[in-house]
Formats: structure tokens, C-alpha cells, sequence
């Protein structure tokens, strides 16, 4: 938290564990679960296994809006590994040790496959838009050819560096942009040809 709260229940910083569980710390050092349980994943082995690396990955704030932003795989009714973002409000400025509400981001990303250490990562916010870092999904081979686009691909959010308001829209001004539609993965790319 960059400017924390004087109390000693305020929150100094938040913590991610793989499995979907954010923490925050209090000034004074005691931990409380700030959110659990917003996405299903049961890998078919744990780590250090590599289908394990899915999961929990990245964490970001808004401290001006109070919001908590976090990415991470999950899997979707039919088991398939798909790439999120969820939106926790909070307290502006000093945060909560709970969050308001969440929003998810689910169905920008709900026709795309993703896969353990080339999914979803890091976030930053910066000048009110939300950066997010999306690996190619590890979806490269001749036996994946009919789901996968490429990193170069603006029809494909794999392989990228995307850039949205913190509503989940598309940034107007992002090189690629054609219109508001969130099922348009052109509109969000601010960089692409990249791996994980």
C-alpha cells in the first residue's frame, strides 16, 4: 500500500498464494484473508509438477479507487484452463482488510485456452489504465493449430501486453483499437509477439 493508514489494522501490504487465497497485512503484522474461493482449479498434479504453476499470479492497486486488481487460470465448467482478472473495491487511499464488491473480467477472455507458466501474469496500473501481461498459452504446436492464433495475432489475446480502463474496456487510444467490443481482442493489445 504506498501511503498505508496510521492505525494498526490498517493494511501495509497484500500477499497472493497460488490456490487463490490474497492476504493483507496489517501494520501491525497480524494477517487476515482479504479474498478466497473466486475460481476453481484442481490441477492434475501439484508442484513441483508443472501442471501445478496454474493459478494465482498477479496482484496490482489502484490506491486512488481503492481496488485491488488480480489474475490467475482457472477452470471453466467444462475444465478447460482460461485466463481472468478480478476487481476488488476497497477503501480509496488506505484500503480494507475486505473488499466492498468484485468484478470479474471473465468474458474478455472466455474463448481463449491458456495453459501453466504461459498463462495470465503480472498488472500494473498506471495514468488510470490497467496493464496486464498474458502469456501465449504454451498453445504452439500442429496438434493446438485450430485454437491457436499466435502471439502476432491481433485476433488472439495470448502473447501480449494488454491495456483497458480499469472498468474492463478497452483503452480507445491503444494502437490496435476499432471499437468498444470486448470480444474483440485487437482492442486491447498494446504489445504483442511475446511468450510467457
Amino acid at each position: 500500500v504506498p501511503e498505508p493508514g496510521a492505525g494498526p489494522k490498517d493494511p501495509l501490504y497484500f500477499v497472493t498464494e497460488l490456490r487463490g487465497k490474497i492476504k493483507v497485512v496489517t501494520n501491525d503484522r497480524t494477517v487476515h484473508t482479504f479474498a478466497e474461493g473466486f475460481f476453481d482449479l484442481k490441477p492434475r498434479e501439484e508442484l513441483p509438477a508443472q501442471s501445478g504453476e496454474a493459478g494465482l499470479a498477479g496482484i496490482c492497486l489502484d490506491p486512488s479507487r481503492g481496488y485491488v486488481f488480480v489474475t490467475f487460470a482457472y477452470q471453466d465448467e467444462k475444465g478447460i484452463l482460461r485466463n481472468n482478472i478480478m476487481r476488488f473495491d476497497s477503501l480509496p487511499g488506505t484500503f480494507s482488510l475486505d473488499p466492498v464488491s468484485k468484478t470479474a473480467f471473465t468474458q474478455i477472455f472466455s474463448d481463449e485456452y491458456t495453459s501453466p507458466s504461459h498463462q495470465i501474469g503480472a498488472c500494473q496500473v498506471d495514468g488510470g489504465f490497467l496493464y496486464v501481461g498474458v502469456g501465449d498459452g504454451h498453445i504452439w504446436s500442429d496438434l493446438h493449430k485450430d485454437v491457436y492464433k499466435g502471439s502476432q495475432s491481433l485476433d488472439s489475446l495470448q502473447g501480449k501486453i494488454i491495456r483497458m480502463t480499469t472498468d474492463g474496456k478497452p483503452g480507445k487510444d491503444n494502437p490496435y483499437y476499432v471499437d468498444d467490443d470486448i470480444k474483440k481482442p485487437r482492442n486491447y493489445v498494446w504489445a504483442r509477439g511475446l511468450r510467457n
